[in-house]
């Protein structure tokens, strides 16, 4: 869809429908994501002087371009499109949380024959998976899945290994796994571990043990003991862990309990999960407040937290109504499959709870403000010691990672109020350096990520730092006057700390010194200060970085030359299936219609790869 111009024309020709409008600057960016029962009448009150008095409105009046709009049939249709256009988009100004790959879920593929449980940071688009989670803390789910193995032993091996596999692994030896590879276990047993694997995770866990119950009577009647005494293992232990986590109640019951806090800048949402009645889950959401109303912010943040993935509780305790309560109910109820009550609890057990979760709200709102103070106050220091026009919120680090002048790449991270912005990380292939020149490697990556900004695009940093000393530096401040850019772009040099002689057997090691354009002398700061680790932090994130893309280009041309081994295959049709099949292990595996499905790839070729890697040992024969 096309975007219409802001001017009131343009604007009184927008349906007076109910629908979403998404507001984009003028490089197509989306800036704001919002709903409306009339979209003429709420996209004209952002242009309406006195129309909407949002503290957010000025800022979006003065950078929308243009608007798109969307109709839907009713407002119900309206908060579902929004929310999926909010986490599609990502927009500045609405509510965020914190994207869930930086978290760990467990993904559980019922649609497989044999579906393992494992470990993920990013949930597939369109996957008709099950996802459990996220979780913030790594350990805790490592130690959840070692129970769970312990309780019901499904398969942990990836899809390649288990067609691969002809005997069992370890795993089976110690009970660990019910060995699907060699269909050593009843395809029924396995659901039923599949199904109490999903009890399990859902908090359904007094049903679990109740099954475990049953089927440790039955084992009993059929005399199995053995089998029955794994089942009473299983269940104990399982018991044992429910018993940890019990809280003092005589009710059983599921329910979310939501706070809300706002200050400095900084909003803070605080749920606490019960399930079967105990206090299962609290985690906390630290989101750049957007100068929404409290109840829309409470209504954006529900509508994302319970997504398709995430099992709903028929009771939901918030602090205060939120926007569009009603749709919000239905939605959530659609999605549970059951009945679903939004409360706002007034005085008694529940209200409590309220408070309780506001507590922890306000704990976390404060170390966030303390957090950004921090920040903040190592800004200011960093722009005092190098006499910078401004704090440098936006940092741009620049290095090159070869090998005696094979694979040369370079690498430029982007640090945002002093945390890594990898959405803005770019990396180079060395084009036109021959041989081992970090010198002139460094002027091509340079010369080609500010070209850019010479041309009055993209992002100028507050501060660019180039991982070397004053010869690297010199290289920079060359280019950066070749395109114009001396003014208002400072520029400083990073050199390592090395060890001196010092004409003994002990040798000193020397500070990290940062060198200024025309300074002979360097700035040294305090080893303990934080503006130097800092500085050290974004060098050690962009060598990481380029030394990561260096050896992913190694490790793909050492693919490509086993490959090209192959009678038949060249260097393009080596390139061209590792980018079919992913990785070398997966061209292995793959039969020859699937390889032959490849592109560029014959039917007799297919057949000389599978020949190569399927071939059978030779052996030798002896004659007396």
């Amino acid at each position: 869809m096309t975007g219409i111009p802001t001017d009131d024309d343009s604007l009184a020709r927008l349906p007076t429908s109910p629908g979403v409008y998404m507001m984009l600057d003028a490089k197509g960016r989306v800036l704001y994501v919002g709903k409306a029962i009339n979209l003429r009448s709420r996209v004209r009150s952002y242009f309406r002087e006195g129309g909407d008095g949002r503290f957010l409105v000025p800022y979006l009046r003065d950078r929308t371009e243009t608007v798109e709009t969307f109709i839907t049939d009713n407002e119900k249709e309206a908060l579902l499109l929004e929310n999926t256009l909010i986490k599609k988009h990502k927009p500045r100004f609405n509510i965020r949380l914190r994207d869930d790959k930086t978290y760990i879920s467990l993904r559980l593929d019922t649609t497989h024959k044999w579906p393992r449980l494992h470990r993920v940071r990013r949930r597939r688009r369109g996957d008709k998976a099950l996802y459990f989670g996220p979780y913030s803390s790594s350990k805790d789910v490592t130690e959840t899945m070692r129970f769970l193995q312990r309780l019901f032993p499904l398969r942990s091996c990836s899809d390649a290994e288990l067609q691969r596999r002809v005997r069992p692994c370890i795993l089976h030896q110690i009970d660990r796994c019910c060995a699907p590879c060699v269909h050593q276990v009843d395809p029924a047993v396995y659901a039923r571990y599949v199904e109490q694997t999903m009890q399990f995770l859902r908090g359904r866990r007094d049903d679990v043990i109740q099954l475990l119950r049953a089927k440790m009577d039955e084992y009993s009647e059929e005399l199995l003991f053995e089998k029955a005494a794994m089942v009473r293992d299983r269940m104990n232990a399982m018991q044992g862990t429910v018993e940890e986590s019990k809280v003092y109640s005589h009710r059983v019951f599921d329910r979310d309990v939501m706070a809300f806090v706002r200050s400095a800048g900084r909003m803070v949402f605080e749920v606490i999960s019960f399930r079967q009645g105990r206090l299962d889950e609290t985690r906390a959401f630290v989101v750049r407040d957007t100068d929404l109303e409290d109840a829309e912010a409470l209504e954006q943040f529900l509508s994302q937290f319970y997504d398709t993935t995430r099992n709903v509780p028929l009771d939901i305790l918030v602090p205060f109504e939120p926007a569009n309560r009603e749709f919000l109910e239905e939605m959530l109820r659609s999605q549970r499959g059951g009945p679903v009550h939004l409360r706002v609890p007034l005085r008694g057990v529940k209200r409590r709870l309220i408070e309780m979760a506001a507590q922890n709200a306000r704990a976390e709102l404060e170390r966030a403000v303390s957090g950004a103070k921090s920040v903040a106050e190592t800004l200011e220091s960093l722009q005092s010691m190098l006499g910078l026009p401004r704090p440098p919120r936006v940092i741009h680090c620049f290095d090159i990672s070869t090998f005696q002048g094979s694979f040369p790449v370079g690498s430029m991270v982007c640090f945002r109020d002093g945390e890594p912005d990898k959405n803005n990380y770019r990396r180079f292939k060395i084009r036109t350096v021959e041989g081992q020149n970090d010198f002139a490697m460094m002027r091509e990556v340079l010369t080609r990520q500010y070209s850019r900004a010479a041309r009055g695009e993209g992002e100028k940093p507050d501060l660019t730092v180039i991982d070397g000393g004053i010869a690297q530096l010199n290289i920079a401040v060359e280019v950066l006057g070749e395109l114009g850019l001396t003014d208002d772009f400072p520029v400083v040099g990073l050199a390592k700390s090395r060890l001196k002689d010092r004409g003994t057997e002990e040798k000193e090691r020397t500070q990290e010194r940062v060198f200024l354009p025309g300074r002979k002398n360097p700035v040294v700061f305090r080893r303990s200060d934080p503006a130097l680790h800092l500085l050290e932090r974004v060098r050690d994130e962009t060598h990481r970085f380029a030394v990561t893309y260096h050896r992913l280009l190694r490790s793909r041309s050492a693919l490509r030359s086993g490959l090209e081994e192959i009678p038949g295959v060249g260097k393009k049709r080596a390139a061209q299936l590792l980018k079919h099949f992913g990785s070398l292990a997966r061209i292995k595996a793959a039969t020859i219609d699937e390889l032959a499905a490849a592109p560029g790839v014959p039917m007799k070729v297919a057949e000389q790869v599978h020949a190569f890697f399927h071939a059978a040992p030779a052996t030798d024969h002896h004659t007396d």
